[in-house]
């Protein structure tokens, strides 16, 4: 098995380390050639973890933790998750403003009316919104942090038992950093072997999560890539009693993309009346980071971005993101030791939406 896995990641691996398109064509996943214009697109639904919530943890009682007016999003004060950006810039979404209780109300988010949370999970969500991320998620497990946070196959679910997919609706999945962490995170450092198997854990469940939506009818499916994990400040942290750490969780990273492109390039090959649009953040995070480190802007759809720190998160160090205080610096990637801020999600956003715009 060990074999298996690390000749797939090998493989797929060298495959990828020559293409330096950040949307390209393999096995049914399509580069960009003619336009797509929003006003064709019917509905966009998300699906992830708390890289895409966008207030799933509003079922979270609201206690003096919560700074006021601090959206429960993992993000900073006054800010937005990039699910958000595109519901609004794509579908004309309101953005919520004001917590606990937002004014213009929070349209975007599923599970958005319950002020308490129940004792006992899981929770039932409340289905009225079309973002299903949840804070703490996983591809198929119980939740990190959050144990009762929905599965990426719970949230499909949910959403299946509640919608009739459209030809021209897009489906947005970014799932799988938290299989990962969850491993990282345990009392026990897991060994490479493990956390590769995880990862080859992840992605196949991703892929069944896009040939359930194929099969249910979806025709337009956005797959978003892991970032390099490695550059988190929370790596980069434990990096101090452990220095093979950070390199050893960007080959990891590289290798569950790896599996991702090669089992979602299965489900497109049965499914080919299904479109998949690629999505590589990995790619995307090492330009942005690169060009934070030689002092120079970055630009996504005419917008440019100066970010002055990569490393550090804005919210301070023993923060989580989800009660990130008001008056954080401005020019950080990183909201918390895992998540970005309010600049890096819009930054995600725009380039997300530039590729939407120009997808054949």
């Amino acid at each position: 098995m060990l074999k298996r896995i690390i000749t797939l990641a090998e493989r797929t691996r060298t495959r990828l380390a020559v293409m330096a398109s950040s949307v390209f064509l393999c096995c049914g996943i399509t580069d960009s050639v003619q336009a797509l214009p929003f006003n064709q697109i019917h509905q966009v639904y998300f699906f992830g973890d708390s890289l895409s919530d966008s207030g799933f943890n509003n079922l979270l009682p609201f206690t003096p933790n919560f700074p006021a007016g601090k959206a429960p999003t993992y993000t900073t004060y006054g800010g937005y998750t990039w699910s958000q950006y595109v519901a609004r810039d794509v579908k004309g979404f309101l953005l919520p403003v004001g917590y606990p209780v937002p004014n213009p109300p929070d349209t975007i988010t599923n599970n958005t009316t319950p002020l308490s949370l129940p004792v006992v999970a899981p929770v039932s969500p409340v289905l009225d919104g079309v973002c299903y991320a949840a804070g703490g998620s996983t591809t198929n497990s119980t939740g990190v942090g959050t144990p009762y946070a929905p599965s990426l196959a719970a949230q499909v679910s949910n959403f299946l038992n509640q919608v009739v997919i459209e030809p021209n609706d897009v489906i947005f999945v970014w799932s799988g950093a938290n299989d990962l962490l969850k491993l990282l995170l345990s009392p026990t450092p897991p060994t490479q072997f493990q956390l590769l198997m995880a990862a080859n854990y992840a992605a196949t469940n991703i892929a069944n999560q896009v040939a359930l939506l194929s099969d249910r009818g979806a025709r337009r499916i956005v797959i978003m890539s892991l970032p390099n994990i490695g550059y988190t400040p929370l790596i980069l942290g434990a990096a101090a009693s452990n220095p093979s750490l950070p390199a050893s969780i960007k080959s990891v990273t590289f290798s569950f993309n790896s599996m991702l492109n090669q089992s979602i390039g299965k489900v497109i090959a049965s499914h080919p009346y299904t479109k998949v649009l690629y999505v590589d953040v990995y790619d995307l995070l090492d330009n942005v980071i690169l060009a934070a480190q030689q002092g120079k802007p970055y630009v996504v759809a005419g917008k440019t971005f100066n970010f002055v720190n990569y490393n550090t998160p804005a919210c301070g160090n023993v923060i989580s993101a989800l009660f990130c205080p008001p008056g954080t610096p401005a020019g950080y990637i990183f909201a918390d030791t895992l998540h970005p801020t309010d600049e890096a999600h819009r930054l995600l956003s725009l380039y997300v939406e530039s590729q939407i715009y120009n997808w054949a």
